[in-house]
C-alpha cells in the first residue's frame, strides 16, 4: 500500500494547484464557456452512476477535491457538498463563484478528514484526486467509513503501465512533477480500492496505445518525451460500492 507523502511535500503540490488555477482565472475572466467540459463529464458520470445507486430516496453527494467548481456543481442529487483544501482560495474569486450553483455547500478540508463534515453521503466523486493528496489510502478509508451500506465511489484517475509507473517514481525523488506526489498502474489502484473494501462494478480506461500515439504526434516536446520514455498517462474510471 502507498505510504503518506510528507507535510513539505503536500504542500509543495497544493502550491503548484493554487498557482494553477491562479492562472486559469486571469485566463479565463467573462469565459464561463470555458468551464462547460464540467458539465458534459458530470452528465455521464451522473448518467451511469444512476444505475447503481438506489432507485427510491435521496441521494447524498460529495466531491473531495473538487476544485472551484466540480462535478458536483452540476449534479441532480438532493443534497450536494465539496470539499477542497483551496476552498479558503476559490471563495475569493468573483468569477469562479459566480459560476457556483448556491444548492452546493462548498467545504474548506482535505480527502483525509472527511469525517469532520458529520454527514453520510450515498454517492462520493474522487475525480482526478488521489494522485495530488497526502495519504491515498487514508483518503479512500474516509471515503468507505463515510458512505451508507450500499453506497458509491466514482473515482478517475491518471495511471501509467507498470513500467511507466516506476519511472515516475524514480522521477518523483527530484519532485519534477510538483503536483503529484503519488502515482498508479492499473494492478495499484485496483489493490489500494480492493484492500479499502469496495468491490469494483465497472472500470473504464483509456487506450494506452492511442494515448501514447497521440503523445508522439502532438510536436510539444515534454509529450514526445514521455511517449518514447513510457512515462504516458492514461485515465482509470471506476465505480465502486461500498457492501
Amino acid at each position: 500500500m502507498t505510504q503518506p507523502a510528507q507535510a513539505a511535500r503536500w504542500e509543495k503540490a497544493q502550491k503548484y494547484e493554487k498557482s494553477f488555477w491562479s492562472a486559469q482565472v486571469d485566463r479565463l475572466q467573462g469565459e464561463t464557456s470555458k468551464f462547460q467540459w464540467y458539465e458534459e463529464r458530470a452528465f455521464k458520470v451522473w448518467e451511469q452512476a444512476k444505475v447503481f445507486l438506489p432507485q427510491d430516496g435521496p441521494v447524498w453527494a460529495l466531491e473531495i477535491g473538487s476544485g472551484p467548481l466540480g462535478l458536483i456543481n452540476f449534479l441532480d442529487a438532493e443534497e450536494r457538498y465539496a470539499l477542497d483544501p483551496l476552498e479558503d482560495y476559490y471563495r475569493t474569486e468573483p468569477h469562479l463563484v459566480s459560476l457556483r450553483d448556491k444548492q452546493v455547500q462548498y467545504h474548506q478540508g482535505t480527502g483525509e478528514d472527511v469525517s469532520r463534515l458529520n454527514k453520510v453521503f450515498s454517492f462520493i466523486i474522487i475525480d482526478n484526486v488521489l494522485d495530488h493528496v497526502q495519504d491515498p489510502g487514508k483518503v479512500l478509508q474516509e471515503v468507505y467509513n463515510n458512505l451508507v451500506p450500499g453506497g458509491i465511489m466514482f473515482l478517475s484517475i491518471n495511471i501509467y503501465t507498470r513500467f511507466g509507473s516506476f519511472l515516475r517514481d524514480l522521477i518523483e525523488r527530484w519532485e519534477i512533477d510538483k503536483g503529484h506526489p503519488f502515482n498508479f498502474s492499473e494492478l495499484s489502484i485496483t489493490a489500494l480500492i480492493e484492500h479499502t473494501g469496495f468491490h469494483i462494478l465497472l472500470v473504464e480506461m483509456e487506450d494506452y496505445g492511442q494515448q501514447k500515439k497521440r503523445y508522439r504526434q502532438s510536436k510539444l516536446a515534454k509529450l514526445m518525451l514521455k511517449s518514447y520514455l513510457g512515462v504516458v498517462d492514461f485515465r482509470f474510471s471506476a465505480f465502486c460500492r461500498k457492501p
